[in-house]
């Protein structure tokens, strides 16, 4: 299982993927309030990597555990930045 900053190794049509799905630009990412959709839509487009015939709907049906196996990836929900 890879551990690895996502950011830097997807793609840009990845990440224009993870856009759509969400409705909402990169650059508003760290403003969600919810941090479980941006996680599940950026291991989904990765395990689209390794089984390219999979839907979203398929998807959701996973396990977080069965999806992050897919994927390859492990994820870590993104915190928000605390002030010092």
């Amino acid at each position: 299982m890879e551990t690895a900053d996502l950011m830097s190794i997807m793609k840009w049509k990845e990440l224009a993927e993870v856009e759509d799905y969400l409705d909402c630009p990169m650059d508003e990412w760290s403003d969600l309030k919810s941090k479980a959709r941006l996680s599940f839509a950026m291991q989904y487009i990765m395990a689209k990597r390794h089984k390219p015939e999979l839907t979203i709907e398929e998807a959701e049906k996973l396990s977080i555990s069965e999806l992050t196996t897919l994927s390859g990836m492990v994820m870590e929900v993104p915190k928000e930045a605390t002030s010092a």
